[in-house]
C-alpha cells in the first residue's frame, strides 16, 4: 500500500493512516514508538535488542513472541509501516513522525538555516494533522508512559527546544525584531531561571528595545535567584550588559 501515515508522540500517541485515526494494542504502540525515536539515532534495530528492551523482564523467547505479535498487529493495520528483513526492523520512511519534524526545525534553526522562519520552531508545522500548533516546553512527550528507554529521548528533545529557542530569540533581537525576541526567550527563561545564556537575551533585548528598566529589573532578579539557589553570582559578562545604566533606570525597577 502507498497510504500515507503520521504518527504523533507529543501529547500522547496518535497513529493515523490515509487521516484516519487507528487503534492499536499498548504493545504494538510502544514498538512503534520506541522504532521512531531510534529511528533519529540509527537506521534499524536489531530485533533481539528490541524484544530485549521492550520486555525486559521476560524471557527471550517470551519476548521474541511478544515482539513477534506486535509486529504482526502494526501490519494488519498498514503494510508499509515498518520495514526490515531476518533479525532488523524499522519504522518506514513513508511514516511522518512529529518528534522528525521537531527536530530537523529545531536543527536547521540552531545551524541559522536563512530559509527557515526564526519562529518555524514554535509552528512545528499547523498543517499536520493531529500535531500540536505550539511547541512547549518542556516537551511533552508521551505523557503518561513509564518507560526507562523514554528518559534520555525527552530529556534530549527537551534540551534541543530551549537551545532552538534561545538561538530563534537571538536571531529576532538582531533583526530588530525586539517583542518577539523577548516573547520567545521568556519561554526558556520561564523553563529554566538560571540559565544564564537566556537571560543575557532576554536583558540585551530589552536593552535594544529602550527598556533600561526592564533590563536591570531582569537582571536583578536573575542576580538575587541565583544568589539565594546556588550561592554564585553573575558573571562579569552579563553585569556588563547593565553596568552602564543610568540611575534613573536602577530606581524606576525597584
Amino acid at each position: 500500500m502507498g497510504d500515507s501515515a503520521e504518527l504523533v508522540l507529543f501529547g500522547g500517541f496518535t497513529l493515523r493512516i490515509e487521516g484516519t485515526k487507528v487503534a492499536l494494542p499498548m504493545h504494538a504502540r510502544r514498538v512503534l514508538a520506541y522504532l521512531s525515536l531510534r529511528k533519529m539515532v540509527e537506521p534499524d534495530t536489531d530485533r533481539g535488542v528490541l524484544a530485549e528492551r521492550l520486555w525486559a523482564d521476560a524471557t527471550p523467547d517470551r519476548s521474541r513472541a511478544s515482539l513477534r505479535t506486535a509486529i504482526w498487529r502494526i501490519r494488519s493495520v498498514g503494510g508499509n509501516l515498518l520495514t526490515g528483513e531476518a533479525d532488523r526492523v524499522a519504522l518506514a520512511d513513508r511514516v511522518r513522525v512529529d518528534v522528525h519534524d521537531f527536530r530537523r526545525r529545531a536543527e536547521r534553526i540552531l545551524a541559522a538555516d536563512p530559509n527557515v522562519d526564526s519562529m518555524a520552531i514554535d509552528r512545528l508545522d499547523t498543517e499536520r494533522i493531529g500535531a500540536p500548533p505550539h511547541l512547549h516546553i518542556p516537551v511533552d512527550l508521551l505523557p503518561g508512559w513509564d518507560e526507562d528507554w523514554l528518559i534520555l529521548a525527552r530529556e534530549q528533545l527537551r534540551l534541543l527546544g530551549l537551545h532552538a529557542l534561545e538561538q530563534s530569540a537571538h536571531t529576532l533581537c538582531a533583526s530588530g525584531r525586539y517583542p518577539e525576541a523577548i516573547d520567545t526567550i521568556l519561554r526558556v527563561v520561564d523553563e529554566e531561571p538560571l540559565r544564564e545564556s537566556a537571560q543575557a537575551v532576554l536583558i540585551d533585548a530589552h536593552l535594544r528595545a529602550g527598556h533600561p528598566a526592564e533590563a536591570y529589573r531582569h537582571y536583578a532578579a536573575f542576580a538575587r535567584k541565583l544568589w539565594d539557589e546556588l550561592g554564585i553570582r553573575p558573571s562579569g559578562e552579563i553585569a556588563l550588559l547593565v553596568r552602564g545604566l543610568p540611575p534613573a533606570a536602577v530606581v524606576s525597577s525597584r
